[in-house]
């Protein structure tokens, strides 16, 4: 047995805060797993630990259920910042992310680069307007500790109470615009997803909740968005990519997109798994597939492809159109 792993009464007090100190700046630990680690029992770890917040200031406490405990950050190689800084310059160029939000990462990841580099480093503009750091800072919180959050849900020509216990906060396959995931407290706990950007005065409730592990294939999609499902109630729509969209897919920006492959002429194909509809046809990709326009093509199964052909020369006639010009009262 070496000193570290004998037990209490062989262990100086001096030696234990060393020991958890050590533990704690190797990776976040909760009560039970350092207790387990030092073989101390619970009420002398919880001990230990309040006397070393006392002595250590980055000693910082996770929120939990359980909590956690963690010293200091892990120390980022010059490659690893530059990597995030340009995933952050990504984000607010999409204006997937408030930059208000980003500044500060931002700064932390720059400041410690030689100076020559922070000078070649682009900078980056306002993509969000500040109701949207507000939202993304207070949704955060009651993420963080797992509190219930109220808020408005803008809609075109209205707005809608909700409440919701936040699971997850995640990025648009698409869009890239937030999205926050969470069950509905008023609907028997049913999964809900809402774009960040149109929820207003989020708020923050008294009080907490226990919080579940979401499965992806429940999550429901938001329209335009092919989110991955169960094999067993999904189809493969295989897809030819062509023009600015094939580097687009190359690159690896469409999670819902499987591995794709080039053909001489320079087009790409990719599959796409989708839920099965009612029908047979799924509605809820096919505004996904028209917002490529004429970058893309359905190959197959046929009653997707004929769906979209419906679509696209629709939106073809509906184009030609001449619109009628309305008189608006008031206006010049």
């Amino acid at each position: 047995m070496t000193p570290d792993e004998q037990p209490e009464r062989a262990q100086s007090p001096v030696q234990r805060l060393f020991l958890l100190a050590r533990l704690l700046r190797a990776r976040p630990h909760t009560v039970a797993e350092l207790a387990a680690a030092t073989g101390q029992t619970l009420a002398v770890t919880a001990r230990d630990l309040r006397e070393l917040q006392s002595l250590e200031p980055e000693l910082r406490v996770l929120p939990g259920p359980p909590q956690g405990y963690v010293i200091g950050t892990p120390d980022l190689g010059g490659a690893a910042r530059l990597t995030l800084l340009r995933g952050l310059d990504a984000l607010a160029a999409r204006g997937s992310e408030p930059a208000a939000s980003l500044a500060p990462l931002r700064a932390a990841l720059a400041a410690p680069l030689p100076a020559h580099v922070r000078a070649a480093l682009p900078t980056t503009g306002t993509a969000r307007p500040a109701a949207s750091d507000l939202a993304l800072n207070a949704v955060t919180q009651a993420w963080l500790a797992c509190r219930p959050i109220r808020f408005q849900e803008w809609q075109p020509g209205q707005r809608r109470a909700a409440r919701l216990h936040p699971l997850r906060i995640e990025a648009h396959p698409v869009s890239g615009d937030l999205l926050v995931v969470g069950r509905d407290p008023d609907h028997a706990g049913e999964v809900r997803t809402y774009r960040l950007g149109r929820m207003l005065h989020v708020t923050p409730e008294d009080g907490t909740f226990t919080p579940d592990l979401l499965d992806p294939a429940q999550t429901p999609a938001l329209p335009c968005t092919p989110l991955p499902v169960r094999a067993e109630r999904s189809m493969t729509v295989t897809l030819r990519f062509t023009g600015e969209a094939t580097f687009r897919v190359l690159e690896g920006g469409h999670a819902c997109l499987g591995e794709p492959s080039i053909n001489p002429d320079g087009s790409v194909d990719a599959p796409l798994l989708v839920p099965h509809d009612a029908g047979g046809v799924p509605r809820s990709v096919l505004p996904w597939l028209l917002s490529w326009g004429p970058q893309v093509q359905v190959l197959g199964p046929d009653g997707v492809r004929a769906e979209w052909l419906r679509l696209t020369r629709e939106a073809a006639a509906v184009a030609a159109q001449t619109p009628t010009r309305f008189v608006r009262h008031g206006a010049a």
